[in-house]
Formats: structure tokens, C-alpha cells, sequence
């Protein structure tokens, strides 16, 4: 975060003669309000400008996140294209799939199919009926 020196005098009372006078509340009266325009015309703007930017930084890296679990009906032959519950965005790591809790890895168990959006996915394994599957999808 870049914000704005504050460089308002507070040494104004000892600039002041040896006799004090009206003038001195005046000095005293000028520092605070000098302080309070920096606040709020200069520090005020800089960190709300800094605050927008940090919010729409955040808004960017936000990333839904959508668990299905399924249970199979039938098995599923090694190598056959298999619908999961939702798209999901081929080649980003947006697709975490787990076989009975136990995480697959990409390419050694199972292939993402298709090219920019897609539900499909293959297996390298026979995957029984009755097993449960999760697909944690990342949007």
C-alpha cells in the first residue's frame, strides 16, 4: 500500500516569540487543523482508493467450489467415457476426483476429455458398481 506522507508543521509553537499572545492559539488552532485536512482530503482518499483495489484483487482469486458425491450403478469399463455431475474447465486443475475417499491423480487414473468446458471424464481402471465417487469441481 502506497500512501501519502503526512508533512504538516508540528513545530509551530516554538517558531512563536517569548511572549505569548493571540497568536498563540492561533498556531495551536493550525496544527490540529492541518492535521484533520491531511485526514481527511489526502490519508482518507488513499486508503479507501487502496481498499477498492485490494476488494477487486480478492473478487479476481475468488473461487467457487462444488463437491458432488455419486455412487455407481453399474460398473465402468476401463477407458469408457463417464458424465460426472457438473462442467467443469479441462487442463486447469479445477477437478479433484476421489475413488472411496482416496484421491486419483490426473493422467495415472483417470483423463480429462473434451477441450475448454467439459463433463467427461475416463478412467484407466475398472471402477465397480456400488463405489462411491466424489468430484470436487473448482470454478
Amino acid at each position: 500500500m502506497s500512501l501519502t506522507e503526512c508533512t504538516v508543521e508540528t513545530n509551530n509553537v516554538q517558531k512563536l516569540p517569548d511572549s505569548p499572545t493571540q497568536e498563540l492559539k492561533k498556531v495551536f488552532d493550525k496544527v490540529g487543523e492541518d492535521i484533520k485536512k491531511y485526514i481527511n482530503e489526502t490519508l482518507i482518499p488513499d486508503i479507501e482508493e487502496e481498499d477498492d483495489k485490494v476488494e477487486e484483487n480478492i473478487k479476481k482469486i475468488i473461487i467457487k467450489t462444488y463437491k458432488y458425491n455419486a455412487t455407481t450403478l453399474a460398473e465402468i469399463a476401463e477407458d469408457e467415457d463417464y458424465t460426472i455431475p457438473s462442467i467443469y474447465n479441462v487442463n486447469t486443475h479445477g477437478l479433484d476426483v476421489y475413488f472411496e475417499g482416496t484421491l486419483l491423480s490426473l493422467e495415472e487414473h483417470y483423463t480429462e476429455r473434451g477441450t475448454g468446458q467439459s463433463d467427461k471424464i475416463r478412467f484407466k481402471f475398472t471402477v465397480p458398481k456400488n463405489s462411491v465417487l466424489t468430484f470436487v469441481i473448482r470454478k
